[in-house]
């Protein structure tokens, strides 16, 4: 080859010579193709797309080992041939030395390393986001008619404070066209699943089952509001937009606005929606919008703080009052604080008359106060839907209501319906999946719980209801696996995680992961009064209540006014540590004595019925035991629980009911039944007063073998699970990620 001309000529000219450029093109061309292969074959065998940037990494970091082959061998008819040195176009390929072939292995080695990378990036890469959120999952749904959902508006200002406020702006619209009878509208747990992915428009309208969807953008800076919004088709086609420049003082006409032109494009005829009047004051209605967003994530305590705060700023603010009655209404209601909540509902109904959010914390409450009332609940929220049907916590609450009357097929059909609204909604898919099981159709349960965990930020319920399903059937290794997930999101809580240790009678590492919580997560409401967990399972029951009180008085809790499930919990320790006067004090007021097999009695930390019947038999109240225990025993003989015996801890809530009004046989026939059917909570209640007059009996000590055997097997499977992943440091390693990316 000629030495003329400058270096970069004279290279170019070799390599050409030692057809480097063709070996290039042709590496170009079969990297392409092998992932245009890849972008049709992976979806077919499930794998992730992400992986195809595995493939792109390994075919790039590739091009250079393949130009440099080309330089230094030639491939032909011959086999491979070392390229001959410069200085003649008529030179021909080398035969290979000693040293080529030690170069050929080297980059055989490369090679091998690449494939490899690219395997390994392929099997570990995440699914994708519209996985994450059951798209693949969930088969398109035939479309409601005139149906819409609304996204929550991004929120492109410059303080990230401003996400609750596009939230709350989102969900005022979505509210306003729940107001067009006309209109089908998706609720807003659903239609907020999908904020943070990428999933396209026209899969999320076939997720959700709706001809349209409202997405939109807010900024606001100081006093200055602009709201952008887009209508698109079930193909993501745009059908409308506006952009609306404003002060922030009108972003409720803003709201209005949009909803009358977005109602007026998805149903041809629409009537003009009635004006409520009265706008809250700007800074009461910022605290409500957080107050709302804290509620619907199940934070209760600071939806309550937020919430007072708005109403303090403005007493006249009806829907702030109606939400903090509602974020006042879980659980068992009694008391003081019913009567708070029921004040509030009044207050609300009596600033605005026809609110319907307030009328149904009126059903809401009914369900959860000492005493309930279904039957009215029922009316009040029927006639909720009546006049908004897209109201799907209202449906869930009626589902509730007939529940509790024992009409368990309609309440089947009412949650059945309300998925249809609210398919992403983790109560109604709970209660769902619930009932479901009771009826024997586990499989398609555990579906559902499962789509619901493939969202991009799934509910702390949903993990509850299916660690719950675990336990009942005792499936102690998935119990535990589940737990490690809620412990790896890193926002939630450990104390699954350590519970899953304490029901395999693992109780060292029960309290590590105990101490951990307290260590991760110190500002969760009720994590100063674990520590009295362990020590009540070993039977040390003085010790778990002083611990308990211990907690009590550092956070300078009236426990005779607190929450409900704090009350329960501290009723139950006082009812096992022997203190009966106290304990029934507490609990008398908590209970109903006509509701029946509550949620409550099966978890034996806040089973307020039966520890309240332990203590009338301790002070020698007999006759009130019984007559607390009577309608549980009824319903126990009754068609209603031959329905749910696959439900372990129905059975074994029977069981003991049967033991505390002194049917030792009976509670050994209701036993049985509940060992075969999952019933593992041995290492939990194994000195639990109540049962300790059985300790003798044979019958009792053949059950207890058998579930010990099981529980058993089930710890020395986790124990193998533990020691070849490590848990512990890759929790460590995952909230030290975490921590890094936050600073």
């Amino acid at each position: 080859m000629s030495s003329e001309g400058p270096a970069i000529v004279r290279l170019f000219r070799e390599a050409r010579r030692r057809k480097v450029f063709r070996t290039a093109a042709l590496y170009v061309v079969g990297a392409w193709l092998a992932l245009q292969v890849a972008d049709v074959l992976f979806p077919g065998f499930g794998i992730s797309n992400a992986a195809i940037q595995a493939l792109v990494w390994a075919a790039v970091l590739g091009l250079p080992v393949a130009l440099v082959f080309g330089w230094l061998f030639d491939i032909g008819p011959g086999g491979i041939r070392r390229t001959a040195p410069s200085g003649s176009y008529a030179a021909t390929p080398q035969s290979l030395t000693r040293t080529d072939y030690l170069l050929l292995a080297a980059f055989a080695a490369v090679g091998l390393a690449l494939v490899y990378r690219a395997a390994e990036g392929v099997r570990r890469a995440p699914a994708d986001s519209s996985v994450s959120v059951g798209v693949p999952l969930r088969e398109s749904v035939a479309r409601l008619e005139n149906s819409i959902a609304v996204l929550p508006f991004a929120n492109i200002s410059n303080d990230p404070d401003n996400e609750y406020f596009c939230d709350g702006i989102s969900e005022e619209i979505l509210n306003a066209l729940s107001g067009f009878r006309q209109l089908n509208v998706i609720g807003r747990t659903s239609s907020f699943a999908f904020k943070g992915g990428d999933t396209g428009i026209d899969e999320i309208s076939a997720v959700l089952g709706v001809g349209h969807v409202l997405q939109g953008s807010v900024r606001k800076a100081g006093n200055q509001l602009r709201i952008s919004a887009q209508l698109l088709d079930e193909a993501g086609r745009q059908v409308w937009t506006e952009t609306f420049d404003r002060e922030l003082a009108n972003v409720f006409e803003i709201q209005s606005e949009i909803a009358a032109a977005v109602a007026a494009k998805v149903a041809s005829q629409v009537p003009e929606a009635a004006d409520t009047g009265r706008h809250p004051d700007l800074d009461a209605y910022q605290h409500f919008l957080a107050g709302r967003a804290l509620l619907h994530r199940r934070e209760i305590g600071g939806a309550q703080a937020e919430l007072k705060r708005a109403i303090e700023i403005d007493p006249d603010f009806a829907e702030a009052h109606a939400e903090w009655a509602i974020s006042n209404s879980f659980g068992v209601v009694s008391g003081r604080r019913l009567e708070e909540v029921r004040a509030a509902i009044d207050r609300a109904l009596e600033l605005q008359p026809k609110l319907l959010r307030a009328q149904a914390a009126q059903g809401f409450l009914l369900l959860g106060a000492v005493p309930s009332d279904p039957v009215t609940a029922e009316a009040i929220l029927r006639d909720v839907l009546a006049q908004d049907p897209n109201m799907s916590d209202a449906l869930n609450w009626l589902g509730n209501s007939l529940l509790a009357q024992g009409r368990r097929d309609e309440a089947l059909a009412v949650w059945e319906r309300a998925v249809r609204i609210d398919p992403l909604h983790p109560a109604i898919a709970g209660n769902l999946a619930n009932e479901l099981v009771s009826r024997g159709r586990e499989r398609e349960a555990l579906q559902i719980l499962e789509n619901q965990l493939r969202q991009p930020n799934p509910s702390e319920t949903t993990f509850t209801t299916l660690v719950l399903l675990h336990r009942q059937a005792g499936r102690l290794v998935e119990l535990n696996a589940l737990a490690k997930e809620v412990s790896l999101r890193g926002d939630l809580h450990h104390r699954f995680t350590a519970w899953s240790y304490g029901l395999l009678g693992d109780r060292r590492a029960a309290q590590y992961w105990y101490d951990r919580q307290i260590d991760d997560f110190p500002k969760l409401g009720w994590t100063p009064y674990l520590p009295a967990e362990v020590p009540g399972w070993q039977g040390r029951h003085r010790e778990a209540l002083q611990r308990f009180r211990e907690a009590l008085a550092a956070n300078e809790i009236d426990i005779s006014g607190g929450d409900a499930g704090l009350q329960s919990w501290y009723g139950a320790l006082l009812a096992r540590a022997g203190e009966y006067t106290t304990a029934i004090g507490l609990l008398e007021p908590l209970i109903d004595p006509t509701a029946t097999l509550s949620g409550n009695a099966f978890d034996p930390q806040l089973d307020t019925r039966h520890a309240l019947a332990w203590s009338y038999l301790r002070t020698g109240a007999t006759a009130k035991a019984k007559a607390l225990l009577s309608s549980d025993w009824q319903a126990c003989q009754s068609e209603a629980v031959s329905a749910a015996e696959r439900n372990s801890e129905i059975l074994h809530y029977c069981a003991e009911t049967a033991l505390l009004i002194g049917e030792t046989d009976a509670a050994l026939d209701w036993l049985e039944p509940a060992v075969a059917a999952g019933w593992r909570d041995h290492y939990l209640r194994q000195n639990d007063p109540y049962w300790a007059s059985l300790g003798d009996n044979p019958r009792f000590r053949a059950q207890m073998d058998i579930v010990r055997k099981d529980i058993d097997r089930q710890r020395a499977e986790v124990a193998r699970i533990d020691a070849a992943e490590d848990f512990v440091a890759k929790l460590d390693a995952a909230m030290a990620a975490r921590d890094s990316t936050t600073r």
